[in-house]
């Protein structure tokens, strides 16, 4: 009989899969859209606080250990009033400054002059330390340890405390209400506290957290996130984190981080889901409280004015879906725009910054000169959409017009590997993006080959060119050091050989940029050996240009 249950059980499985794949191949079959006051009201993802008029700004001179303290009272404190800052150096500096002329007092140390430690915090902001408890585990730098206690932390409000720190806390009077010391964090006993506090955590999103990143779990308690992490060749850990992405609502967030790259976005993406690279966002918990007012990312692009005789060319700077890269300095952004070159460059973007951190937003926009942004990889998040169903399709594809819609941004980035699909089902997929109206277009950075697998293929979809990267700037070595001038001067030599047509996809090209092999100086090499029958144009103008100008037929160089 159990066998029969399993056969039947596999053919409605299999029913299902043909199911929608069939639906996803079908032309035409799409959702209808949403209006866009639905989506404006979609585009607010996190629950809201506001910042105390003191903030409390923690510097040097304590322990990692002491320091995780810290970051469980920071985010208990931040469900009432964000209050307390954690100067991790990196763009702290800006950060404060922003934090100041909105008019709120820096305060960096007590009555007596001293620093700010889990000494003379805890007395200060006792009253937010549920039934004056804490929560004891062993120390910072084991992951089911510290996740677990912040998870205990999140539901019943206690303080989440290292062995190293306990004697800090006793002596001011809070009393050990659980200990997990001598606890061996198995997966078993994550899924036991899930399944028994499952209703007090947000269904919307999920931290993904090592030990090692010390960013996020202030965000976590303030939101009431479920913390975890799995490693990937750890398949336990791996069906428990797939029951956790089964339970969350349509196209969730999960932040953090992973052990491998491909296998985790895939694994998220099948859920439909998407991942924001976030494990070393700081503060998060009192920078999404600073209001800045709306700031744009992007702006209506009209079609440039185009010379038959030039190659068309955008020049895109990836992995900006990576929100700690642009909330902890943007370096490679900020240093191309002092070289003041006259060479529009768009850079990927990860349109929920303003979730993290609305000064790196205000940084960036305030710093862009003639250059442009667009979504990072694929939209409102990383996700590899060939994984995606119909329906996982439609609410992910909501959520990305949401919030390009809130941003400005026009022009999408999807990156994935879709070649072994067929191309009609690569292209309807790509429909379910193209159906909206404040949606021109995208970027398509395929793998495998460093992004460059599409060789500059252009798909139409819903009339709207989604152009693939024709040559990647990825030295293939993925070393930095390795990349010489020598080289860079090969890759312009091949875009200088492009012909020049505005009137087929052969006119135009998408150069990707990588920016953990490739600087802003390399870059700037790069554009100096560039013919003057080359002409860089953004991102967007590309999408106008080729819409405007190229009959609209999926095709390739």
């Amino acid at each position: 009989m159990s066998i029969l249950k399993t056969v039947i059980s596999l053919l409605m499985s299999f029913f299902m899969l043909i199911t929608n794949s069939i639906t996803a191949i079908i032309p035409g079959n799409l959702p209808e859209t949403k209006s866009e006051k639905e989506l404006l009201r979609m585009s607010d993802i996190f629950d809201k606080y506001s910042l105390a008029e003191e903030i409390y700004v923690v510097r040097g001179g304590i322990t990692k250990d002491e320091l995780a303290a810290i970051q469980s009272l920071q985010g208990l404190v931040s469900r009432d009033k964000a209050t307390i800052f954690i100067n991790y150096g990196v763009d702290s500096k800006t950060e404060l400054e922003e934090l100041k002329n909105a008019g709120h007092k820096l305060v960096y140390t007590d009555e007596n002059g001293a620093n700010w430690t889990l000494k003379n915090l805890v007395p200060r902001f006792a009253s937010y330390i549920k039934d004056n408890g804490y929560v004891l585990f062993k120390d910072s730098d084991t992951t089911e340890q510290i996740n677990m206690a912040f998870n205990y932390s999140t539901v019943f409000g206690w303080l989440a405390v290292p062995a190293s720190a306990e004697s800090i806390v006793k002596e001011l009077g809070l009393k050990k209400i659980e200990d997990l010391t001598d606890d061996v964090i198995t997966i078993s006993c994550q899924r036991d506290f899930y399944e028994k506090y499952k209703d007090e955590f947000r269904k919307d999103s999920l931290v993904h957290l090592y030990a090692e990143a010390s960013g996020l779990r202030d965000f976590a308690i303030q939101q009431k996130i479920f913390i975890t992490f799995a490693k990937d060749d750890d398949y336990i850990a791996r069906a428990f984190r797939e029951e956790l992405l089964k339970d969350l609502e349509p196209a969730s967030v999960i932040l953090g981080w992973c052990q491998y790259e491909v296998q985790y976005t895939e694994a998220v993406s099948a859920f439909g889901h998407y991942v924001v690279p976030s494990d070393h966002s700081f503060n998060m918990s009192i920078l999404n409280c600073l209001d800045l007012g709306e700031i744009k990312l992007g702006s209506e692009t009209q079609a440039p004015e185009l010379d038959p005789t030039k190659h068309y060319v955008a020049i895109v700077y990836s992995d900006g879906d990576n929100a700690q890269w642009i909330s902890n300095g943007f370096r490679e952004f900020h240093t191309w725009q002092t070289f003041d070159i006259d060479t529009p460059i768009t850079w990927t973007f990860a349109p929920l910054m303003n979730e993290f951190s609305p000064v790196a937003v205000k940084k960036a926009t305030e710093n862009v000169g003639d250059d442009s942004f667009i979504t990072g990889p694929s939209g409102v998040g990383y996700a590899r959409i060939s994984k995606m169903s119909a329906e996982e399709l439609e609410s992910y594809s909501d959520l990305t017009a949401a919030i390009m819609l809130k941003t400005g941004l026009t022009t999408i980035t999807l990156l994935d590997e879709p070649l072994n699909l067929p191309q009609n089902v690569f292209i309807n997929k790509l429909s379910y993006f193209a159906r909206y109206d404040n949606i021109n277009g995208g970027i398509l950075q395929i793998d495998p080959s460093r992004y460059e697998g599409g060789k500059g293929k252009v798909f139409f979809a819903g009339d709207k060119p989604f152009v693939s990267v024709r040559l990647s700037l990825w030295h293939p070595s993925g070393n930095a050091d390795e990349v010489t001038q020598e080289w860079l001067k090969e890759q312009a030599d091949i875009v200088n050989s492009y012909p020049a047509d505005i009137n087929s996809i052969n006119g135009y090209s998408v150069i990707n940029v990588h920016p953990w092999t490739v600087g802003p100086d390399d870059l700037a090499y790069f554009v100096s050996q560039l013919d003057d029958g080359v002409e860089v144009i953004s991102a967007d103008e590309l999408i106008s240009a080729i819409t405007q100008n190229v009959p609209h037929k999926t095709a390739e160089p």
